[in-house]
């Protein structure tokens, strides 16, 4: 063993506009700054969980004006999140080309009906979900994707299997298809356990 691992502790990510941002964090997903360091760098933390919380569980830095400069040659300083829902992969979770190698961002809630909940709340606000609810075959958990303002891919997911305290058990190869990733092939069929 080279590293004694605890488990995933925070993520960073570059955006285009910290205070869009962190406003999304906080009216999205219920988060809070727990400091800030100038007007370039913000560090969230989930109150509700306070308990089994640390200092942050992101770390939002704004990107330099040379990145931005970047993004605009590219076209891609001005998103419109609701133009990639019809670009997106049919046999998998949602990656945005523009966000580069961040596959999603995962958050969990209490069940399934806390799912269905923000479901709502993100239709109400024209905010775009891009997968979901479904359940993903391996993990056995409940999903649902959508954007944060930087086309990052949130993940709300609830009742991950739980792994046997001692030994593991054997990994399963899964089949590389639309029914790995989305066990339930619409949300009407959807019923919660």
């Amino acid at each position: 063993m080279v590293v004694e691992n605890m488990g995933l502790d925070h993520i960073a990510i570059k955006v285009r506009d910290i205070e869009k941002s962190v406003a999304f964090y906080r009216n999205v997903l219920n988060m809070e700054v727990s400091d800030r360091i100038g007007d370039s760098v913000a560090f969230l933390r989930t109150p509700s969980v306070a308990a089994q919380a640390q200092h942050h569980e992101m770390n939002i830095t704004q990107m330099s004006d040379a990145e931005l400069d970047v993004l605009e040659e590219r076209g891609e300083l001005e998103l419109d999140l609701h133009d990639f829902e019809e670009e997106l992969p049919e046999d998998g979770p949602p990656m945005l080309p523009t966000t580069g190698p961040i596959y999603h961002i995962a958050f969990e809630v209490p069940d399934f009906k806390a799912l269905k909940a923000a479901e709502e709340g993100l239709r109400e606000i024209d905010h775009p979900i891009y997968r979901g609810p479904g359940r993903h075959g391996p993990g056995d958990n409940f999903f649902l994707y959508f954007p944060d303002p930087d086309g990052y891919p949130i993940e709300l997911t609830a009742n991950m299997e739980d792994a046997p305290e001692e030994g593991g058990k054997p990994a399963r190869r899964w089949p590389k298809n639309e029914h790995t990733w989305n066990v339930w092939t619409g949300s009407e069929e959807l019923k919660e356990e």
